[in-house]
């Protein structure tokens, strides 16, 4: 028997095994912060501003290139081989020329240029009235000039350098507007998702206390305490319940699709997403600011208020240069050089370099020619100035005049900026007070539905009211405690709102994002 009793149990144990259990759904538990860090991490949006920055740094690159300096290097080698256009110079020309030359350039902040250069050549010829073949020469040349009316200046020529400057500051600041919002945006969701749990929690409390007064009240019916009526409403109220938590599981379903979509949650493999727990407490801190002192840190700190100010500034930058364009062209030029020749000297029969035969020669090198040179030997020197006056500069002003009628855009776009702001934090502060207020009274009208429910449940235990009365009062108290909840949930979005609208809510929760400092 006992060994029967064994085998019994072993085959039940094993078939209980084998059998597929019901899966429990999957929950991860994040706090408000771990949202927004996945939100900062995972976002697309963010993803793709956070790239603009980036851009706008080689764009600051590229425009201080124009001031490294320009390494030249020429050669050229020459042979030509033609008929002599006159008797003196013979029937046949044969002309070699080796030429080559390096130079450095550099623009500077002033709109100037500078460059030194070395020229070195070598000329062999059978033309005749030739004193020296081959020649060697050889210069050592310093070039400058400068604008004195139009383009000069360190800010007409740091024109694109400041303009990339300042588009790479708008798009850091359009990149901190998108985190704002972001956090913004996870904020309400979160918050959103804490009320449809607590919401849930209230429906699903009522209905167990819904299901034993239907227990108590059915087994009063079977001794005949208790009405098939009352059998009849305590079902009625379980079964109100019940549609009642559907809705509110929905409703969390909701709040999770949406939080997940703004952190950009991968799902499992099956396909089905994980269900989120919020475990923040929807705790209330009160937050007292005055209008007057968030309207002067939105002034400071709103990122579009920043990206107004840089583009005012790209205006006047604009203005200033197509004034400067109006401007007419003098410029200075200025060369100082210092030339070298050597090379062998022809001696002619009779010192007759026309109709004499070549009898000997000198001997020169190239070393006498880099020797003058860099001895500084003969120097010569110019100054140069040119005018220019295009009629243009009299008869279109096209570019300036479209440079001050943005200006006044942008500085109109800047004031309807600051009008909007204004409205925002005053709305925000009234709702803030207002949400406050709610608070207290949701709290004391949620006190007094519970003593009053407490009254009427100990008349219902009496039996002098039916459960029709008791269950509309119970009805009532659930959606006090439901108020009450979404008093603390709508004070809690009024602080994140009120944050967002200060440009604030990055400090205050202590946010870093890359090596940003916002």
């Amino acid at each position: 028997m006992k060994k029967l009793l064994l085998t019994i149990g072993l085959i039940f144990f094993c078939v209980s095994f084998l059998l597929p259990r019901e899966q429990k759904a999957e929950r991860i538990t994040l706090t408000l912060d771990d949202c927004i860090l996945k939100a900062l991490e995972n976002n697309l949006d963010i993803s793709v501003e956070a790239f603009n920055p980036e851009i706008s740094e080689v764009s600051i690159i590229a425009s201080r290139e124009a001031f490294m300096p320009r390494f030249n290097f020429g050669y050229f080698n020459l042979h030509q081989n033609r008929l002599g256009s006159w008797w003196v110079e013979g029937a046949n020309v044969i002309t070699n020329r080796n030429f080559y030359s390096v130079g450095l350039t550099q623009k500077i902040i002033t709109g100037g240029e500078i460059s030194l250069s070395f020229t070195n050549t070598t000329t062999d010829t059978t033309q005749n009235l030739i004193i020296v073949n081959p020649t060697y020469g050889s210069e050592l040349r310093l070039d400058f000039s400068q604008p004195l009316l139009k383009n000069f200046g360190p800010k007409i020529n740091r024109r694109e350098i400041k303009l990339a400057q300042n588009n790479r500051d708008i798009s850091v600041s359009q990149l901190k507007s998108q985190l704002i919002q972001t956090v913004y945006e996870v904020e309400q969701v979160y918050w959103n998702l804490v009320y449809a749990h607590e919401n849930l929690n209230v429906q699903e409390y009522f209905l167990k206390q819904s299901k034993e007064r239907l227990k108590r009240n059915r087994e009063g019916a079977k001794i005949g305490t208790k009405s098939p009526l009352e059998v009849l409403s305590s079902e009625t109220d379980v079964a109100r319940w019940e549609e009642s938590i559907l809705s509110a599981r929905l409703q969390v379903e909701e709040r999770e699709d949406q939080l997940r979509k703004i952190m950009n949650l991968p799902t499992d493999v099956l396909g089905l997403s994980r269900s989120i727990l919020p475990i923040d407490k929807p705790t209330v801190e009160k937050k007292e600011i005055s209008f007057e002192q968030a309207l002067k840190i939105a002034l400071e700190e709103r990122p579009e208020l920043e990206v107004s100010r840089k583009r005012i500034e790209n205006s006047d930058i604009d203005v200033s240069y197509y004034k400067n364009q109006l401007l007419p062209q003098l410029d200075l030029r200025a060369s100082l050089w210092y030339p070298g020749q050597s090379g062998d000297v022809l001696i002619y029969e009779n010192n007759d370099f026309i109709r004499g035969n070549v009898i000997g020669k000198i001997k020169g090198s190239k070393g006498d020619s880099l020797e003058d040179v860099f001895k500084l030997t003969y120097d010569n020197w110019q100054v140069r100035l040119d005018l220019t006056v295009p009629l243009s500069n009299f008869i279109s002003r096209a570019d300036l005049a479209r440079a001050n009628v943005e200006k006044e855009q942008k500085l109109l776009e800047r004031e309807k900026q600051e009008k909007s702001i204004y409205y925002e934090i005053l709305k925000i502060i009234k709702e803030l007070k207002t949400n406050e207020k709610k608070i207290d009274s949701s709290a004391r009208y949620k006190e007094l539905m519970e003593k009053q429910f407490e009254a009427e449940e100990q008349r219902y235990q009496l039996g002098l009211v039916g459960s029709q009365w008791l269950l509309r009062y119970q009805s009532d108290l659930a959606s006090a405690k439901v108020q009450e909840i979404r008093a603390i949930i709508d004070y809690k979005m009024s602080i994140a709102e009120l944050e967002k609208v200060l440009g604030m809510n990055l400090k205050t929760k202590n946010i870093k994002f890359r090596n940003y400092d916002f």
